[in-house]
């Protein structure tokens, strides 16, 4: 090929080159995410005050000690508990006290029933025809529905009683008739000093001849005492009983 040509064509090719290159449109910018703002700064919460912060919860109610070796609804019909003179005469004994379930009645006779409370001061004996008793307001008779009526025995005159003088308590007792445990009273003029099967002491005093009051830490129990001075019956629906040889 003649030089001259061949040097015309690649100056040809190369202007063809840029002409197009010239005429190619440009690229638009790619668009960019714009900047992300940092999180806000994590504010701490404001200071609680006394009245809203929790506060702990009480410690459980702890029962009190039981004074004597008590069953349950004990002090239900208290005021029936104890020994009984019918129709008021020392020689006639009847008694009433407590199992836990319900009250158990001895007459003079030596029958028995259970006794069904209605109320504070009412009694029913479904074991005597279902004769009904009312306790008088200062708790010393009992009014049956069949005209006759229980008095307490705080008088001598037959039947083992002490006239004006109070019983000798002093000495060991058994709970609930149980020869394996032993109880005891101090006696000294009207005061009393108590211990019972299970060593807790308590002071008490009389109340009458026939009743005594008991303070075991703080729990009042009160006894009625038998007319022959062998047995206290509490009001708990316990009771204590003594020997004696003669």
């Amino acid at each position: 090929m003649n030089p001259g040509r061949l040097h015309r064509a690649v100056v040809l090719v190369l202007l063809a080159g840029v002409v197009a290159a010239a005429q190619m449109p440009t690229m638009p910018p790619i668009p960019q995410p714009p900047p992300m703002s940092p999180p806000p700064p994590l504010s701490a919460p404001p200071p609680m005050s006394p009245e809203q912060m929790p506060q702990p919860s009480p410690p459980p109610t702890m029962s009190p000690m039981s004074p004597a070796t008590s069953q349950p609804d004990g002090g239900q019909g208290s005021g029936f508990m104890g020994a009984w003179c019918a129709q008021g005469d020392p020689s006639k004994h009847a008694s009433i006290s407590n199992n836990g379930a319900f009250l158990n009645l001895t007459n003079e006779n030596g029958d028995t029933s259970i006794g069904n409370l209605q109320g504070p001061n009412q009694i029913v004996a479904p074991g005597w025809q279902f004769v009904t008793g009312t306790l008088s307001g200062d708790g010393r008779q009992i009014n049956w529905s069949n005209g006759t009526f229980w008095a307490r025995c705080y008088s001598g005159g037959g039947g083992g009683g002490w006239g004006p003088r109070r019983p000798n308590l002093n000495g060991n007792w058994y709970p609930n008739g149980n020869r394996s445990l032993s109880c005891s009273i101090q006696q000294r003029r009207n005061n009393l000093t108590l211990q019972n099967e299970v060593g807790q002491r308590a002071t008490g005093s009389f109340n009458g001849r026939r009743q005594i009051v008991t303070n075991w830490q703080g729990a009042r129990i009160v006894g009625t005492i038998a007319p022959n001075g062998t047995r206290i019956d509490w009001d708990n629906g316990t009771y204590w009983i003594r020997y004696r040889l003669y």
